[in-house]
């Protein structure tokens, strides 16, 4: 118990400033600003700029999840960058908040790690002073209630904490000690956050080596949770068209590279020229 009041007066007491060195997040701005700029009208990318479902994705009418797929030459992380841009700019002029993650920045060993402290430094970032405070609180809490039930029920001792340690070193322990939870913990900030619509994207799901398919199948519980708790949720997901991907993806929208040309009389164009099947 002793611990766990420890916990609770770090959280308490936590210095804001200090959140950024805290979290293993990563600038996705910065990463983003790495990509070529793309333009609507690039030819080579009219298989999904003028496909009908990123169309009806990109209206303001419902919610909707879409997976773009296809192999490394498509660049299609133009795309996603591209699409962040475009819904920026719509969040700028209505309440609207726009989340976005590429897994080349994720951390090979734990991507939850990073994927889950980015979100969240996002999500503080473009959020009021006010709510500053609170968000932060609010995934704290989530983090600790999943270490205190994990010691009732599995033995699991808590975080080691030493004689005089900081706020901030305590809150580190804790966010380094309960991996597990920090699902829980995001789910619990977006439900508490964003009443009005969120878009999500997140690219590159390939480029996660360590347990893919079980951070992919959480990426699509993520999305399906938020899509029941706001207004309007949309999400976009891209990768390879990898078949443990697939299986994981099934039953999504999807917009797959060359799908829609297979058995016609011409089936490869020159990959400067491709023609929109709209």
């Amino acid at each position: 118990m002793l611990k766990a009041q420890k916990i609770e007066s770090a959280i308490n007491r936590l210095n804001l400033d200090e959140l950024p060195q805290i979290l293993s997040a990563v600038d996705q701005e910065q990463h983003k600003s790495r990509i070529p700029s793309l333009s609507y009208n690039q030819p080579n990318f009219y298989w999904i700029l003028k496909n009908a479902d990123l169309e009806d994705w990109s209206s303001d009418t419902c919610s909707r999840v879409l997976w773009l797929s296809g192999p490394p030459k498509c660049n299609i992380d133009q795309v996603s960058s591209y699409v962040v841009d475009v819904e920026k700019k719509k969040a700028s002029e209505t309440q609207h908040s726009v989340l976005y993650f590429f897994c080349l920045t994720a951390d090979t060993e734990n991507p939850i790690v990073s994927f889950t402290h980015s979100l969240l430094y996002q999500i503080v970032c473009c959020s009021s002073s006010n709510e500053k405070a609170q968000i932060v609180k609010t995934f704290l809490h989530s983090l600790r209630d999943a270490i205190l039930g994990k010691e009732q029920t599995s033995n699991t001792k808590l975080p080691q904490f030493k004689e005089g340690d900081s706020p901030s070193a305590i809150i580190k322990e804790v966010l380094d000690a309960e991996t597990n939870g920090l699902w829980s913990a995001l789910k619990a900030v977006l439900d508490s956050a964003h009443s009005h619509d969120l878009s999500i994207v997140i690219d590159g799901l390939d480029r996660v080596k360590h347990q893919k398919a079980k951070f992919i199948r959480e990426v699509r519980e993520l999305v399906e949770h938020l899509q029941g708790r706001i207004s309007k949720a949309k999400a976009l997901l891209t990768s390879r068209p990898e078949a443990e991907i697939k299986a994981v993806l099934d039953g999504l929208p999807c917009i797959e590279y060359d799908k829609e040309r297979k058995g016609s009389a011409t089936p490869h164009d020159s990959d400067s020229k491709l023609s929109s099947p709209y």
